[in-house]
């Protein structure tokens, strides 16, 4: 399960931790290890509970969207993510051309 989609879900409902611990049954501690990763894989029950409390099949908890594929997450969160490009070129390799081809490759990752 995506701890981020839980967050999601939670905030968009406007529920603090302790109040979707309360209406699920869940401690808030194992909540808030779902929502940080750090527990990735929670039970059958615990994903029902879930669903239940937000109104959602337990598939839709667990599926992963195209747009989540790790840089975008649907919802209130957005994860946000850098790319860092470093070319590095001597003098004698800094010409007009590798320029161009620079700008080309820095404008077609910014309109991907």
């Amino acid at each position: 399960m995506d701890g981020y989609k839980l967050k999601a879900l939670r905030i968009e409902k406007g529920m603090s931790l302790s109040k979707l611990s309360e209406q699920t049954g869940i401690s808030k501690s194992y909540l808030s290890l779902i929502e940080r990763k750090i527990q990735k894989n929670p039970s059958l029950e615990i994903l029902g509970k879930l669903a239940e409390t937000f109104g959602v099949a337990v598939e839709d908890l667990i599926r992963i969207e195209k747009e989540e594929s790790g840089l975008f997450c649907k919802g209130l969160l957005q994860v946000k993510s850098k790319l860092k490009v470093e070319i590095e070129l001597s003098d004698d390799q800094l010409t007009t051309e590798k320029l161009n081809q620079i700008k080309k490759l820095i404008d077609a990752i910014i309109t991907n």
